[in-house]
């Protein structure tokens, strides 16, 4: 029978040792290729939505936003995902600044502000969006939001009505969608995007040219919105420096807020605009929203998906202009007077 120190396991020689590491330093040295390969050609990002350009410090941070018009205030804020920046809100601040001060703003960790290595939350995000309203605009502000950024407004509405004196929420999560907190599989995820060469090669992979193109087409109801400029400005903002940082916390949940008890508080006009082929954030669930608060304007757009603000960016300027002027005259809101609620609803439309 052999002794015990014959019985050296494969892993304690030192040769296999040096075979694993040698194995792992390959990968790596791959992954840091790889890296490498994806963001070259990349430009810092520039401001495609016009408008003053400006930097709100934050917590040391740089946080960038943009400001034009006159009139009432309105933030726009953008939803979060992958590649997320205040882009999306392009062919909606012209309309929109005839008659009102427009600003938008690039949340921390995505578009043109910083991107460091913190913990990202919604407290965080809701925290930034308080306090850029109260320093920045510095007077009441609607609030227009899409997806979980919707769900941040709500709460934000709720705790300051004064500050929020109204909210537009297109196809906005926290009922059903986007609601849940994170578990300890979310937070393993977040920790392996967050390594910094291993990481950034698994986002880079999620944030690759063909895998952005997908995404795009899935969000879009017409395919031929999805152009190749449009996946190249995607590609730019999702593959700056940190980028993955944002991200990260959105994918394992951390971002996830339930707005349920804030949606019974909110007592202030509140307008929903969902995309009638939406596939991650599908139409059925505007029922839910109204269901708890059900003073709700609605309105409903086909053909469009998750992002009807931007592929009917001319109707929806429409209602959300429509909107936004009954508010201003403080006439009292009745549903008959907006475009594009549904069919189903009494004194409703919808715009198709």
């Amino acid at each position: 029978m052999p002794d015990n120190d014959e019985l050296e396991r494969p892993w304690e020689r030192e040769g296999s040792w040096r075979k694993i590491l040698l194995s792992g330093g390959a990968l790596l040295g791959a992954a840091a290729a790889y890296n490498a390969f994806a963001r070259k050609g990349v430009d810092q990002l520039t401001n495609l939505i016009g408008g003053e350009e400006g930097g709100f410090e934050w917590r040391d941070r740089r946080v960038a936003f943009t400001k034009r018009g006159s009139g009432p205030p309105i933030l726009l804020i953008h939803g979060i995902h992958a590649a997320a920046w205040s882009y999306e809100w392009r062919n909606n601040v012209d309309a929109l600044a005839r008659a009102n001060t427009v600003y938008t703003i690039d949340l921390l960790g995505f578009g043109m502000s910083d991107r460091p290595a913190i913990r990202y939350s919604a407290r965080l995000y809701i925290s930034l969006i308080s306090d850029f309203v109260s320093r920045v605009i510095d007077e009441p502000t609607v609030l227009a939001a899409s997806s979980l950024s919707g769900a941040y407004a709500i709460v934000l509405a709720a705790r300051d009505p004064h500050r929020f004196p109204a909210v537009a929420l297109i196809a906005p999560s926290g009922l059903v969608r986007l609601n849940e907190p994170v578990g300890l599989g979310g937070e393993a995820g977040r920790l392996a995007v967050d390594t910094p060469i291993a990481g950034t090669a698994m986002f880079n992979a999620l944030v690759s040219r063909p895998q952005l193109r997908r995404f795009l087409r899935n969000a879009y109801s017409n395919d031929a919105l999805v152009s190749r400029e449009l996946v190249e400005i995607y590609y730019a903002t999702s593959h700056q420096h940190g980028a993955r940082h944002a991200p990260a916390a959105f994918l394992s949940g951390n971002l996830n807020i339930d707005v349920r008890h804030a949606l019974r508080r909110l007592s202030q006009p509140a307008l929903l605009v969902w995309g009638e082929q939406g596939s991650t954030a599908p139409v059925e669930e505007f029922r839910g929203f109204r269901e708890i608060k059900r003073d709700f304007e609605i309105s409903v757009l086909s053909p469009a998906g998750d992002l009807p603000h931007d592929e009917r960016a001319e109707d929806f300027n429409v209602i959300l202009s429509t909107w936004l002027n009954r508010l201003s005259l403080s006439s009292a809101p009745t549903l008959d007077t907006l475009p594009g609620t549904p069919a189903d609803l009494q004194h409703t439309q919808q715009l198709s």
